[in-house]
C-alpha cells in the first residue's frame, strides 16, 4: 500500500498528481462507510474513488456487462460466487470486509412494537416490507429467517417488496408498511426515524457477511487491489465500524 502509508508531502503530491479512478460496485447498505473510507484513504494519498451503489444483484449484472467496474463489493456470497464460477473477479483478491445483522424494524412511533418475528403473523401487522428476494440480499436473508421460523406462509400476502434494502428502509420510515427488516447498519443510518423491535437470532438466519473482489480484466486493477486492502486494514475497520459494521469471521479474513 504503497500510497496509504506515504509519510513524505512531495511523495504524497506526486501520487494524488497521478492518481487514477477507482470505480467500485457496491451494496448500498454500505454506502455510508465506504464513503467514508474512500475519503481516509484519498486524504492519505490514495486515488480517488467513485462508486455505484444498488443491490447486489443489479450491481453484479453490471459487472457482467461492464468493462465500468474495478471492485465489486457484495452483500451476500451468491452473487460473488456466480461472477466467480465465470471467472469474472480476481479470485485470488477475494475477501470478506465486513459483517452485519438482520434486524425487524417499525417507524418511530408505531403502536404497533412486536418483541418477537412471530407477531409477524399477527393481524394487527398488515404490511411488511423486504427486498426483492432474486436481486437484493437483504430479501433472500428475510425470506430464509422467515422460512426458518415457519412464516413464509403465514406472511406472504403482507409482503411488500423493495429494489433494494434503503427502498425497504424508506417504506418504514414513511409509516407506508407496519414493519420492514432490514441489515442493522440501515437501522442505524435511519437516524432515529424507525426503530429496532427485533434482531435475528443467528440460528435462524445465515450470517451476513460483504465479499469484495477486483473485477478481472479491470484497467486499473492495481488501484482497486490497494482501496481493498485498506478496507482490510486496522484504519480501515475502524471506519468500517464505526457505522455499525461488524468484523468478517476470522477463517474469511485475507
Amino acid at each position: 500500500m504503497r500510497k496509504i502509508f506515504a509519510v513524505i508531502a512531495c511523495v504524497c503530491m506526486t501520487a494524488a498528481a497521478g492518481a487514477e479512478e477507482i470505480r467500485v460496485a457496491a451494496a448500498i447498505s454500505m454506502k455510508e462507510a465506504l464513503t467514508d473510507a474512500a475519503e481516509a484513504y484519498q486524504k492519505a494519498g490514495g486515488d480517488e474513488v467513485q462508486f455505484a451503489f444498488g443491490s447486489s444483484g443489479a450491481l453484479s449484472a453490471q459487472v457482467r456487462n461492464s468493462r465500468n467496474i474495478d471492485l465489486f463489493v457484495s452483500a451476500a456470497e451468491q452473487q460473488m460466487d456466480d461472477l466467480q464460477a465465470d471467472k469474472l473477479i480476481d479470485a485470488k483478491s477475494r475477501r470478506d470486509i465486513a459483517a452485519n445483522a438482520l434486524v425487524l424494524v417499525v417507524p418511530a412511533g408505531a403502536a404497533f412494537v412486536p418483541t418477537q418475528f412471530t407477531q409477524l403473523a399477527d393481524p394487527g401487522c398488515r404490511r411488511i416490507a423486504i427486498g426483492e428476494r432474486r436481486t437484493v440480499p437483504a430479501g433472500a436473508y428475510a425470506i430464509t429467517l422467515l422460512t426458518n421460523l415457519k412464516l413464509a406462509e403465514a406472511v406472504r400476502g403482507k409482503l411488500v417488496y423493495g429494489e433494494n434494502v434503503r427502498q425497504v428502509l424508506t417504506y418504514v420510515e414513511r409509516g407506508e408498511v407496519d414493519a420492514g427488516i432490514v441489515y442493522a447498519t440501515d437501522a442505524k443510518e435511519s437516524g432515529g426515524q424507525v426503530k429496532v423491535a427485533v434482531t435475528a437470532d443467528a440460528k435462524d438466519c445465515p450470517r451476513v457477511e460483504y465479499p469484495a473482489a477486483v473485477v478481472a480484466g479491470s484497467d486499473h486493477a492495481a488501484g482497486a487491489q490497494e482501496f481493498l486492502d485498506f478496507l482490510s486494514s486496522e484504519a480501515g475497520q475502524k471506519i468500517l465500524a464505526a457505522r455499525g459494521f461488524q468484523p468478517p469471521a476470522p477463517e474469511r479474513k485475507p
